[in-house]
């Protein structure tokens, strides 16, 4: 595909001024230094949608959108980048001739060199289901219910009950095998050293990321006797299992149309729903949702509908899953199924308009709880009611947002036949608890010194985004000391490696940091300019301090990763005493450590 020269893409995109392109389709109002207004990307009553004309961004803190004007132009007009460029380039009277396209010749990042094996075994596994002789593969589908279009919509696949085609076909295409073996595609044997296909004889469920690159694969086995029944892509540096949802990126535009998420269990379910058109709908693969993936869906949507199996199992699966939402700040509710069916089984007997009742007789998790409780317990014992408003409040105290709370705690002495003030009285206890354990766990301000950034909004994600944003925007002295401090093995989210490895590279070529020749390789990455431009809109008072913290965080996660790693092994290996001694002394070690790390930290010395 052609592409348009670095110097004319800089030459348009200077030439536009955001805040009139973005006027066209947005009602923008002064708002100090910059433009707000109501988020053209999903429906809000009160404007979170920012455009900085000091820094030509925008970003809307509803929803996450935020980019550069080729990012709008690509996100409002569903316009791929190259069009996006000629479309901005007709706002400002700028003509591009077809001599200046050229063949994209940058040499591939390591992470793009795995999403490109990921491709090729995608591409393997759809072409083998494709042929005549595993028509058998093809109609296992087709008799699911799946037609054509939804196969290749979700790019769905076989892998051959054979022992290395997939070896040899990665090698005919030049793959390094360690890195396929990194990715869970190909393992070493034990005995001969040779490699083999990790996936045999399974129909393929690949994995797509935001952007819609193969980031995994799950395969579901044919014979009964295969073990397991659904094998999985192992983490890798591209893969996260807790931060990715099934579905999520086919799900994305009808998530915003609709107001509304279904999260269902299993790949069947979600395919049975889309292929009955109901499109807004998110897979969790049958684990529990992870903080990680709640806030996901809040990028898109405050409203998620859990629609899981009717049994016993589903029904407490939705219980604990609504809880993760409701924590995160979503409005979370319980769609009940027959006890005898799942989705896609509930839809092939009785059709998708039969699903409508069940859609909006929803239960917020507190109500559907209450409605369990008494259908267990038509008359419940005062030590029965006692326990169930204990366990309630106890799941309460994890919802951030009082308005809820103040609905749910009146609800409760209703059904119960509790006083409500006996139960708010109980409430704040149970708070004054939370608050007392969560002072002494966490490290103190120091004295006189006010809170930063990092220490208000905890989290993996937004300390991996402040050494980024300081990489990029820091002073010389702030940078030398992260370059100092960081390495790979401190960040988890794929996208914040991918901006790390950038800037470590363009230090390696320059000896300095330019961060629009930095941002200049992300152009079409949707997700990292919506990540740049809510770090540019961040403002940091003492970045000196905000950098150490974000190391502290960051160093410390490592350190508490590798303990419960640890505490994993000791109880895998209860039975040998000897691994239990080893391991202990292992955990003894890091705990040490996290001590000394947090007591540098609190005396606020420099950390090692």
């Amino acid at each position: 595909m052609g592409r348009i020269s670095s110097l004319k893409i800089d030459e348009v995109r200077g030439a536009v001024n955001i805040v009139h392109y973005i006027s066209q389709f947005v009602n923008l109002k002064k708002a100090g230094q910059n433009y707000k207004g109501l988020c053209p990307f999903h429906t809000e009553k009160t404007p979170s949608f920012m455009v900085s004309p000091s820094k030509q961004i925008f970003h809307c803190f509803g929803c996450g959108k935020g980019g550069n004007v080729l990012t709008f132009i690509m996100e409002y007009e569903k316009l791929p980048f190259i069009d996006a460029i000629r479309r901005a380039a007709e706002f400002a009277g700028i003509s591009i001739p077809e001599a200046e396209f050229k063949r994209d010749e940058k040499e591939q990042t390591y992470f793009q060199k795995l999403y490109e094996i990921n491709e090729i075994a995608c591409s393997y596994f759809e072409e083998h289901l494709s042929k005549a002789m595993h028509k058998a593969q093809l109609d296992y589908f087709k008799n699911r219910g799946l037609s054509e279009k939804t196969i290749k919509k979700f790019r769905l696949g076989y892998a051959p009950e054979a022992n290395n085609k997939l070896v040899d076909f990665l090698k005919k295409k030049g793959v390094e095998l360690t890195e396929a073996e990194k990715l869970g595609l190909i393992a070493r044997s034990y005995s001969n050293g040779k490699y083999f296909d990790k996936f045999r004889h399974r129909v393929m469920f690949p994995f797509q990321n935001l952007s819609g690159r193969i980031i995994g694969f799950g395969g579901r086995k044919l014979k009964e006797e295969q073990q397991p029944k659904y094998l999985n892509s192992p983490e890798s540096p591209i893969y996260k299992k807790g931060s990715t949802l099934y579905g999520l990126y086919q799900a994305i535009q009808s998530i915003r149309e609709n107001g509304f998420v279904v999260i269902v269990e299993g790949y069947f379910d979600l395919l049975r729903l889309v292929e009955n058109r109901l499109y807004n709908v998110v897979a969790s693969s049958g684990t529990a949702l992870t903080d990680i993936q709640a806030r996901l869906i809040l990028r898109y949507t405050s409203h998620a509908v859990l629609l899981y199996d009717g049994d016993d199992a589903g029904r407490k699966a939705a219980l604990r899953n609504a809880y993760i939402l409701e924590n995160n700040g979503l409005n979370a509710s319980v769609a009940l199924l027959p006890a005898d069916e799942d989705p896609d089984s509930f839809v092939r007997k009785n059709g998708i308009k039969a699903l409508d009742p069940y859609l909006k007789s929803q239960l917020t998790p507190v109500e559907f709880e209450l409605n369990t409780f008494a259908e267990e317990n038509p008359h419940p014992s005062m030590e029965a009611k006692n326990r169930l408003i204990q366990e309630l409040l106890e799941k309460l105290v994890e919802i951030k947002d009082p308005l809820k709370i103040g609905l749910y705690l009146p609800l409760i002495s209703e059904r119960l036949s509790m006083t409500e003030e006996l139960l708010v009285e109980q409430f704040r206890r149970l708070q004054r608890r939370r608050k007392r354990f969560a002072k002494r766990t966490e490290p103190e301000p120091e004295e006189n010194e006010s809170v930063t950034p990092v220490r208000l909004r905890q989290g993996q994600y937004q300390a991996e985004a402040g050494v980024i944003y300081l990489l990029l925007n820091g002073d010389q002295q702030i940078r030398n000391y992260l370059m100092e401090k960081l390495s790979y093995d401190l960040f988890e989210n794929p996208h914040f490696i991918l901006l790390y490895e950038a800037i470590m590279n363009e230090l390696e070529e320059t000896g300095s940091v330019n961060e629009e020749v930095v941002l200049e390789q992300f152009q079409e990455d949707l997700e990292i300019q919506s990540i740049i431009s809510e770090l540019a809109l961040t403002e940091f008072q003492d970045q000196a301090k905000f950098a150490r913290d974000c190391i502290f965080q960051l160093k410390k996660w490592r350190l508490e990763k590798q303990a419960e790693e640890i505490n994993a092994m000791i109880r895998s290996e209860v039975e040998s005493g000897e691994a239990v001694v080893h391991y202990s002394i292992e955990l003894t070690r890091i705990r040490k450590q996290i001590h000394q790390l947090v007591k540098q930290h609190r005396e606020g010395s420099e950390i090692s």
